[in-house]
């Protein structure tokens, strides 16, 4: 990850995840806390991660060679499980804090070690 990178996806965050107008007493701005708070509802998704899984699967398929396909139904619990908890835990500010951090070490990383490229992310 190069700090181009890290400066697009904070200016996505900023982009979708603010309003744009409130700032805080720091200067900070605001982030949109009726929107973390919807992500909690992520872990429903989690429940039903078998009907979750087909779905992805199914439409991978449509636009992934078989390699692909059967790596993602290998380890598409974990990847799953991973993205649902960074999404799940971000009304708290520790984990806002934290987003890079955890998406590197859940998401990016164990996409590295399979050696996963980045047009198949």
């Amino acid at each position: 990850i190069t700090f181009k990178d890290i400066i697009t996806v904070t200016q996505a965050i900023m982009q979708n995840w603010t309003s744009g107008m409130d700032i805080d007493e720091s200067g900070d701005p605001v982030l949109d806390r009726d929107y973390f708070g919807g992500l909690r509802e992520l872990k429903m998704v989690q429940d039903r991660e078998k009907e979750h899984r087909n779905i992805f699967i199914k439409h991978l398929a449509k636009s992934a060679d078989k390699r692909l396909v059967s790596d993602m139904e290998t380890h598409f619990k974990p990847f799953n499980r991973n993205v649902i908890s960074i999404g799940s835990t971000l009304y708290h500010n520790k984990e806002i804090r934290d987003i890079f951090l955890n998406v590197w070490e859940k998401i990016v990383e164990p996409l590295k070690q399979l050696r996963f490229s980045l047009p198949e992310v």
